[in-house]
Formats: structure tokens, sequence, C-alpha cells
């Protein structure tokens, strides 16, 4: 459960992180410099978590680890852009923009901790 519980942080905080920093929130799959930073959160995100935990779940979120950039940011665009990217991300993040923001700041504060057990820095 808690594998499963951060990689849905390392989705669905780069998600809203997107929506937040697009110039328009409502268009932010049309934004392409928007959605490369998303899909290089989301890989960055996903290979630290196989990396540092040896496994992801579910096994799906490794598509986002193995996808060529480029590809990644035409799926999140086309996603963005969707009655589902509207309705399950779109929406939860206007109506939850403190709770995404701990989220977020909770995440990467989590990551940085165990990366820095390496004695390594992870910029976020």
């Amino acid at each position: 459960m808690h594998m499963w519980q951060l990689c849905h942080l390392a989705m669905v905080v780069p998600i809203a992180d997107a929506y937040y920093e697009a110039d328009c929130p409502e268009k932010a799959g049309k934004e392409w410099k928007t959605e490369r930073k998303t899909a290089k959160r989301l890989k960055r995100n996903f290979c630290f978590l196989k990396k540092k935990f040896g496994r992801l779940s579910p096994c799906k979120m490794n598509i986002s680890r193995f996808l060529p950039l480029p590809i990644l940011t035409i799926v999140l665009s086309i996603t963005f852009e969707s009655r589902f990217g509207n309705k399950l991300m779109y929406q939860h993040a206007m109506k939850a923009p403190d709770e995404m923001r701990g989220l977020h700041r909770l995440f990467y504060l989590y990551t940085k901790n165990i990366f820095c057990r390496k004695g390594r820095r992870f910029v976020q």
C-alpha cells in the first residue's frame, strides 16, 4: 500500500503542478513547455522510486519510465485535453489547490530525505 501511495503522489503532484504553472490552466494541455516539464517530472519521480524501492505499484506506472520524453509529452497533452483530464485532473486540482500544494511539499520532502541519506541531493 505504501508503494502504491508513493506512486500515486509521484503522478498526481506533477499533474497538479502543471495546472498551477500554466498560463491558462484550462488549456494546460496545449502548453507544450508545461507538458514537457510535467513529462520530465513524471519520468524523474518514477525512476527515482524504482531505483530506491525496486518496484512501482501498480506496474503500469513503469510506462512513464520507458516512453521517450516526446511521446510521453504528447500522451500527457492528449490526456490533459480529454474529458477524463477535465473531470479527474483539472477539476480536482482547481478545487483542492491547498491540498495539492501540501502534497507537493510533503512528497518532495520525503524523496529528498530518502535521497540525502546517501549524501546526494534530489532536485525538484
